[in-house]
């Protein structure tokens, strides 16, 4: 693993802004370059489920006012959630696709649907988290949310890398 940090550090130092963008956009790149493309391409699929979870939680199922009950802010929350997967996911697979993995292992209605079907269960976990964290301890949100993120982000790499896409 250090030698890949190293081997990619000197890649990065040995090369010009031109030919780290041209490796950048290659399919067949590094393991860490395509983590760290597959990273901006999360951190795009964030931005979108967050504002939708966001907007949600402001004027469709009121989640983020912390006078409201703690369960009643656990499922809003919940509700928002499954909102703004949809949104989520469907960027993150029209980036995924055209920027980070090779399309190709399967048939192209069957990969949508493992795509979908591992962002499912990824976000099942994470959503499982958040309302139980909220009802039980009485945490933040926003503190579930970012677990949502993390539980979401490590199920969706290994899934997609190994089982959707060739790699």
């Amino acid at each position: 693993m250090m030698q890949q940090f190293a081997d990619a550090r000197r890649f990065f130092s040995e090369n010009d802004w031109r030919t780290i963008l041209a490796r950048m956009n290659a399919r067949d790149t590094h393991p860490l370059i395509q983590f760290i493309k597959y990273g901006i391409c999360g951190v795009g699929a964030l931005v979108v489920h967050q504002a939708v979870w966001t907007a949600c939680s402001t004027w469709l199922y009121p989640a983020i006012d912390s006078s409201l009950p703690k369960e009643v802010r656990a499922l809003n929350s919940m509700y928002n959630n499954s909102i703004a997967v949809v949104f989520s996911t469907f960027f993150a697979y029209v980036t995924n696709v055209k920027w980070v993995f090779e399309q190709g292992r399967h048939h192209w209605v069957k990969e949508l649907f493992y795509f979908m079907l591992v962002s499912l269960l990824s976000f099942a976990a994470g959503l499982a988290a958040g309302p139980f964290l909220i009802h039980k301890y009485g945490i933040h949100s926003i503190v579930a949310q970012g677990l949502l993120v993390v539980v979401s982000v490590a199920v969706n790499f290994v899934c997609r890398k190994f089982f959707v896409f060739k790699g």
